[in-house]
């Protein structure tokens, strides 16, 4: 087990919590199965309360935990064996979301005292680098595992495909959740970041090769879709306008590394206001405000991918020009399926 900055006493307590989580059952003869501890649900809730109260100038916990591998060995494998006993699932999330906050924003006071000082501690900058680093290992387990990422969407799927009147709180909570974690997985530099250090460019390079199939991942999964649907009901509902931070910064990491014309299609040009065109009196007050209002909608909302529907096309203008359907639709009818059996089986007995 790797040396952690932890105090004896608390390292020794925290290594309990771990091991109380559960653990792998490796069989030679089948695929191996985690096993789930009895206080399973006790110990997420101590390990939260660990992770609340780190040193936010060391953040030993943080580091203890990236270093013994907890995410990947038992975190994803709960939310794996565990994706239908909600409580559960949600206790799971708040710990991976509080893991994996971008190292910008959980190591702040570390990044201060590094700028503050003239000559800046290099114990400070080699803990920074080394929460780096545990993203980096974060962000791979993610897009390395097909089934973990359906589990994010079908996360999101669920309580989206209830009526948000019916909508529980808790189901909300999750949506927001989700949304927070993709936000950190996704994480990247910004497009104007200085371009790396000779030491550091195999990382950039691995982070560009784990992103993009992160985001490969996400659209195999349909989760792609599904942002798209949340953010073309942002005008229409409350709830949902309180997830637009979460959804623009998602929407800016997906986009970030794409030049303009991977996005509008290779010519396409955005036509800017000119004073004669501001100036001209507006269609509907001549008439017809409807049909104003659609030519100037197509006149200025431009194609994504080419002249493919863009963000703001209805869902049923989508699935008709032949998308998949997504894991709303199929959750839709699959309860319509449930509802017309329930029947059957009252009108038989």
């Amino acid at each position: 087990m790797t040396s952690t900055a932890l105090d004896p006493a608390d390292e020794e307590e925290l290594l309990l919590i771990v091991s109380g989580l559960g653990y792998t059952d490796e069989n030679p003869e089948s695929d191996s199965v985690y096993l789930v501890g009895a206080d399973c649900a006790e110990c997420l809730r101590d390990m939260q309360r660990y992770l609340r109260r780190d040193d936010q100038h060391v953040m030993a916990c943080h580091r203890a935990l990236g270093s013994w591998g907890v995410l990947q060995k038992h975190l994803l494998p709960i939310l794996r064996t565990c994706k239908n006993d909600p409580k559960l699932v949600f206790d799971v999330l708040k710990v991976v979301v509080k893991l994996t906050m971008k190292p910008e924003q959980l190591g702040v006071k570390m990044d201060d005292m590094l700028r503050e000082r003239k000559k800046p501690d290099p114990i400070i900058g080699k803990q920074l680098d080394e929460l780096k680093g545990y993203h980096r290992d974060y962000t791979r387990a993610f897009a390395s595992e097909p089934a973990s990422l359906r589990v994010l969407v079908n996360l999101i799927a669920r309580p989206l495909a209830t009526a948000e009147e019916e909508r529980s709180e808790e189901d909300s909570m999750t949506i927001e959740l989700v949304l927070a974690l993709l936000v950190n997985l996704l994480h990247t530099k910004p497009p104007d970041a200085p371009p790396p250090g000779a030491g550091t460019a195999a990382a950039v390079l691995g982070d560009v090769t784990t992103l993009r199939d992160l985001l490969l991942g996400l659209e195999a999964e349909h989760g792609l879709d599904l942002v798209v649907y949340m953010l073309q009901q942002i005008d229409e509902s409350e709830q949902f306008r309180s997830w637009n931070l979460n959804l623009l910064e998602l929407l800016h990491y997906v986009l970030s590394s794409h030049p303009p014309s991977d996005i509008y299609g290779p010519g396409a040009s955005i036509n800017k206001p000119t004073a004669a065109s501001s100036s001209a009196p507006d269609a509907d007050t001549e008439g017809g405000s409807d049909a104003g209002g659609a030519a100037r909608a197509g006149a200025t909302t431009p194609g994504v991918r080419g002249g493919e529907a863009d963000a703001s096309t209805s869902e049923n203008q989508r699935r008709a020009g032949g998308s998949r359907p997504s894991p709303l639709d199929s959750l839709l009818m699959q309860r319509k399926h449930e509802r017309e059996q329930q029947v059957l089986r009252l009108h038989v007995e």
